[in-house]
């Protein structure tokens, strides 16, 4: 398995000689499993690691052993340790995980750090296209996660969690067990522990590798429009000829309005499916020009035959 990491590092190029690598471990088999793997590869590839651990303050007395015991790991390992504990317990999942990429990302800033590596899994992955299934996402949530996005890395993203635990066992590494993982109110939860075993059980055992095999598909495919989409775009410069981009195929059309938002705000955010009908919509209407409020100040414009995207 360590070779198998080395070699997703190499092929990605998620780590190079000479970078400070922010290491995000929460004290669970995954992300134990992770900075085993990267202390033992930290000689060989010549990088440098930097532990990090946020206490969300979640589970009590519960999330301060898992401090305590992350501490006795980095101590174990000889390696730096940033530790910080959130004096305000957050709302929900979706506010703990804001504030731990938050964090996550003061460190890095902190040590000039190349990458941030999170213990995401293939497990993970699958999960995670099934969720966004369920939640009607187009090609870009059918793909899943990258190996690498921005500087955040998935060293560990093509390993199971049986192989993840075989190599615990046989380097006699001990974890923690977070509850909340088997807590059934979590959407995840219920996908992991009651809607994955049921397809698998009832209607496909190979469920998994082909859940995996959509979201490589669908990454190719989405990097192919994408690519299209740019080429477009460099041929009209902004602001567009609207009746060059109406001769696009629709999901083109699509596309190219997110690069062009993306290329303004810096990302698509807050952009949904609804969002974009309403603009194929307006762009495509007869009438003369037109405008559209977008999230974050964001506006779309037509006007004289041209397509603009601006601030307000």
């Amino acid at each position: 398995m360590l070779e198998k990491v080395n070699q997703i590092i190499k092929q990605n190029c998620l780590i190079k000689e000479g970078d400070t690598v922010i290491v995000a471990l929460s004290g669970g088999p995954d992300s134990v499993c992770l900075t085993h793997i990267l202390w033992q590869l930290q000689k060989k590839l010549g990088f440098k690691i930097i532990l990090a651990h946020l206490n969300h303050n979640l589970r009590g007395k519960e999330s301060d052993s898992d401090s305590r015991f992350v501490q006795r790991l980095a101590k174990k390992l000889n390696l730096p340790l940033e530790n910080k504990k959130l004096r305000k317990k957050p709302k929900n999942e979706a506010t703990a995980r804001e504030a731990r990429y938050a964090f996550l990302e003061r460190v890095r800033k902190k040590h000039e750090g190349r990458g941030i590596a999170a213990a995401h899994t293939a497990d993970d992955q699958v999960e995670t296209i099934l969720l966004n299934f369920l939640r009607g996402a187009g090609l870009a949530g059918l793909s899943g996660m990258q190996p690498k996005n921005n500087f955040l890395i998935r060293p560990l993203l093509e390993c199971g969690r049986g192989e993840i635990l075989g190599y615990l066992k046989k380097n006699h590494l001990t974890y923690r067990n977070d509850s909340s993982n088997f807590d059934l109110k979590y959407t995840r939860n219920k996908i992991r522990h009651k809607l994955l075993p049921l397809l698998e059980k009832e209607y496909n055992p190979q469920i998994r590798k082909n859940l995996l095999k959509l979201g490589e598909v669908s990454h190719a495919a989405e990097e192919y429009i994408s690519e299209e989409a740019k080429n477009f775009i460099r041929r009209n410069p902004h602001p567009l000829p609207l009746k060059s981009w109406q001769t696009l195929p629709p999901i083109l059309k699509t596309e190219t309005l997110k690069q062009m938002i993306g290329s303004i705000s810096g990302e698509v955010k807050d952009i949904y499916a609804v969002h974009l009908k309403e603009m194929v919509k307006m762009l495509e209407s007869p009438r003369g020009n037109k405008k559209k409020n977008l999230p974050h100040g964001l506006q779309i414009l037509k006007k004289d035959g041209r397509i603009l995207v601006f601030k307000a």
